[in-house]
């Protein structure tokens, strides 16, 4: 059974990774990977202290004026204490925030800070709406709990591989969840077009969702009116979307491609601003902290490697050069006889 699983986990990696190996050194690349994975956590816990300290006037509104709780799971417990225990949850997520920042390697403050985060989490989604704003930073805390602790301070070539096997954790599930995204995007434009109705494949498929919203919420979105009248604009963009948060689980493996979707994921949600007023400013920070500063983006890297690396296209783009060129083909000895 042991070996079963082994066998489908060499065999699932290998479908995701890159086809091409990378051209830097392995042990150097280790320890400088490692390097930047500390910096990354460290400034994940700043981070955090200034979410926690910017959502403290916020929960002291909702303390203040709301009289609808619906207290989530995670913080039934809160009414047998009193209103004062809701505000005194946030200040314990920017403490727990803090000591974890300041002693990065003590797993037990990680582990604190995630469980306040998540109550915190919980005030915010006890309004009777759900927020999705903060659960993808609540879950890269969760996963840092499980970063290795003893020895963290200079650990062995084992403990660093550990380390940023927990990173490259955390990245794969932050990109499966858009992958989930994407693969709704998908179901509702195939579903349709083989229907014959106008879905996300449509030309028409992203202005005619921009105007229901506008229609349904009454906002004026900065750029809504503009791609409903010029959707010919829009369509190849949206295309392009889609592709890329169904594929993104495939970008994990793949550390040339790490720059590009944090970026091109950050650009999305500057349009869903622009085009729907609806804002995730947390998740730009967590695109540019997991993926445009990932510890694994290479070195060295050329324009041609990133587009054979592209999930799907790449299969082609390898093809294609290896007929028009076959002894520039991407393999581990031409990269070995560089």
């Amino acid at each position: 059974m042991i070996k079963l699983i082994d066998q489908t986990y060499r065999q699932t990696r290998r479908f995701l990774e890159s086809a091409n190996p990378s051209r830097d050194p392995i042990f150097p690349r280790i320890d400088f990977q490692f390097l930047r994975a500390q910096s990354l956590v460290r400034f994940y816990y700043l981070a955090s202290m200034f979410i926690a300290y910017l959502m403290m006037p916020d929960v002291h509104t909702m303390v203040g004026e709301s009289q609808t709780w619906s207290f989530l799971w995670p913080i039934r417990w809160l009414p047998m204490f009193g209103d004062w225990a809701i505000e005194f949850v946030v200040i314990g997520a920017f403490a727990a925030a803090g000591l974890s920042f300041q002693f990065p390697t003590v797993r037990t403050f990680r582990a604190l800070f995630a469980l306040f985060f998540l109550c915190v989490v919980g005030i915010e989604n006890s309004q009777g709406t759900m927020d999705h704003s903060y659960h993808a930073w609540l879950w890269l805390g969760i996963c840092l709990i499980f970063l290795p602790g003893r020895d963290a301070k200079a650990p062995r070539r084992a403990g660093k591989m550990a380390y940023l096997s927990v990173i490259a954790g955390a990245q794969a599930l932050i990109l499966l969840f858009y992958s989930f995204a994407g693969f709704w995007k998908f179901f509702w434009g195939l579903g349709p077009m083989l229907q014959g109705i106008e879905g996300n494949f449509a030309p028409r498929g992203l202005a005619m969702q921009l105007a229901n919203r506008i229609l349904e919420t009454g906002t004026v979105p900065l750029l809504g009116h503009f791609v409903i009248t010029n959707y010919w604009l829009s369509y190849p963009m949206f295309l392009v979307l889609i592709y890329m948060q169904l594929v993104a689980l495939f970008v994990a493996l793949r550390p040339r491609l790490h720059l590009i979707w944090g970026y091109g994921l950050i650009v999305f949600h500057i349009g869903t601003w622009l085009l729907m007023e609806i804002d995730f400013p947390v998740h730009v920070l967590l695109l540019g902290l997991l993926f445009v500063m990932s510890p694994f983006r290479p070195e060295r890297w050329t324009v041609r490697e990133v587009l054979c690396d592209l999930p799907i296209f790449g299969l082609l783009i390898r093809h294609l050069w290896r007929t028009s060129a076959p002894a520039a083909s991407f393999d581990a000895r031409a990269y070995s006889a560089r």
